[in-house]
């Protein structure tokens, strides 16, 4: 019992000091998220109260609207998916960031991979790309998409979207995260 005490109060103390770094960091992926899917603003408005869908407003160096961001979530195979959304102003995708998921390592978890495109031994010899590493090309396929070609199909395609090969629910749950959180975000505005 007493084991279980001390277990229990160096948790509590250790909890207390890490909270807000930990506050900190979710707020800094979130703004950095903020600035993948909607990449021509400069800076964003703070989180809007909205009646189905909380927002971001984009804005450019003069204050305007460039586009809105929005966080949405489903139900993938193991987890809950949450995804950060990005539209223009016309309702034409810009970007989507995966921001949390815990599903299968190695199926449904390469939602998020980046490709490498250079070899083992160009790495070890140190050649080969360097610079900042690409995106997970299932995040990059969003970009350009409207509501109606938001559908996930097996095959390779230019007009929906592609499915992770055996992560089939993963695929969907991701596309579903994004169709409805567009729908809400339209319908209040």
């Amino acid at each position: 019992m007493l084991i279980c005490l001390v277990a229990g109060g160096a948790l509590a103390i250790t909890y207390q000091q890490t909270k807000d770094r930990i506050e900190e960091q979710s707020q800094a992926q979130q703004l950095n998220a903020l600035k993948v899917v909607v990449p021509q603003a400069v800076k964003f408005s703070d989180c809007k109260s909205g009646v189905e869908i909380d927002y971001y407003e984009g804005l450019d160096k003069g204050g305007e609207v460039v586009g809105y961001a929005f966080v949405g979530e489903a139900k993938g195979y193991s987890s809950m998916i949450k995804v950060v959304v990005g539209l223009d102003l016309e309702g034409t995708l810009t970007g989507i960031e995966i921001i949390e998921q815990k599903e299968t390592p190695g199926l449904g978890s390469k939602d998020v991979e980046i490709p490498v495109n250079k070899t083992f031994w160009q790495a070890i010899m140190g050649q080969g790309e360097s610079g900042e590493p690409g995106r997970p090309w299932f995040e990059d396929q969003f970009v350009g998409k409207t509501f109606k070609d938001l559908k996930v199909v097996t095959e390779k395609t230019d007009t929906e979207i592609h499915s992770l090969t055996g992560a089939t629910i993963t695929s969907k749950a991701v596309t579903k995260a994004v169709r409805e959180s567009m729908e809400k975000f339209v319908k209040q505005l």
